[in-house]
């Protein structure tokens, strides 16, 4: 091999690792995000957890719903991510989590894996996002209870909540997404334990 060719490949090798380096500060760089994960989700009473018990699928979701970041929505309807904060987890996981917890505090019996259930709750989380037209966080939740064995609809209701969000940033929004879904969730909460 002459020379100028083993010249060339280390010059490129060189290049290729100064660039792999940049990149990998450049990563590192960028500012942590806040992270959030709706803890403060209160029941809206607590209650022996009876009736038959209840398992609760994953809610499905479409991106950027589906992932840990927090949507706003603007003026002519795109959609796009709330920079400096985050969910703790994937939302439609985080949100299954805080179901779980409210409708066990509401007096189901309720599970991800739930032994013995032939009921289960699934979801579609249709908004969960901050509408910077209207300055308001928007959580809108469609719930299915289904016969486990058919998987045929017993029962199906959307719920939705407005709740206002005059700060389009960081925790005031988050705050806001966190209240309406309380609200929301609230509400699926009463409804399911009505057809448990």
């Amino acid at each position: 091999m002459s020379k100028g060719r083993s010249g060339a490949r280390r010059r490129v090798s060189f290049a290729f690792l100064l660039t792999a380096a940049a990149l990998s500060l450049s990563s590192c760089a960028q500012p942590s995000r806040e992270t959030f994960d709706l803890a403060s989700l209160p029941a809206p009473h607590a209650a022996t957890a009876g009736g038959a018990p209840l398992s609760v699928r994953e809610p499905a979701a479409v991106a950027p719903t589906s992932t840990d970041r927090v949507v706003v929505r603007a003026a002519d309807g795109s959609v796009s991510i709330l920079p400096g904060v985050q969910w703790s987890e994937r939302l439609p996981r985080l949100i299954q989590n805080r179901m779980i917890g409210v409708l066990q505090r509401a007096g189901v019996s309720a599970g991800k894996v739930t032994a013995g259930a032939n009921r289960a709750l699934a979801t579609d989380i249709r908004r969960f996002e901050i509408d910077v037209a209207r300055n308001v966080a928007v959580v809108e939740i469609e719930a299915r209870i289904l016969d486990e064995a058919s998987g045929t609809t017993r029962a199906a209701q959307r719920f939705a909540a407005e709740v206002p969000a005059p700060e389009h940033t960081g925790a005031p929004a988050v705050y806001a997404l966190t209240q309406a879904a309380r609200e929301a969730l609230s509400r699926l909460a009463a409804w399911t334990r009505g057809r448990a």
